[in-house]
């Protein structure tokens, strides 16, 4: 499996919210099967920590519910609490040239390096 990690800083979108970027080249050939590995990926962080919706919905319905935050607190009502699909720990866009997930922090990161090691450049 081949991908690069990148630390999310003022240059990227979505830093509020996680700390890395796990980005898979797009396309299929005989060396880069990035489409395959980003899809494997999206579904070991399903697996292992819930599903979670595309970043751009992510946010959308996020801020949403957080705009909706002061009705909750004042009626408890159970359809203002934020979806599962809205998954702190993680997210993914096709929405690029490249492919991305989205990770929270350090652990979800060491958790994902453990499973699946990066292949060397050919």
């Amino acid at each position: 499996m081949k991908y690069k990690i990148r630390k999310l800083d003022g240059r990227y979108s979505y830093r509020e919210f996680f700390k890395y970027t796990i980005v898979f080249n797009r396309g299929m050939n005989y060396h880069n099967r990035g489409v395959e590995w980003f899809n494997t990926t999206k579904l070991w962080f399903e697996r292992s920590y819930g599903t979670s919706a595309e970043i751009r919905d992510w946010k959308t319905v996020r801020d949403w519910y957080h705009r909706m935050a002061p009705v909750n607190a004042l009626f408890q009502d159970e359809q203002y609490t934020v979806p599962e699909f809205v998954n702190y720990a993680w997210s993914w866009t096709n929405g690029y040239d490249d492919l991305r997930i989205y990770v929270r922090g350090e652990q979800e990161l060491a958790f994902f390096k453990l499973a699946h090691t990066v292949d060397k450049p050919d």
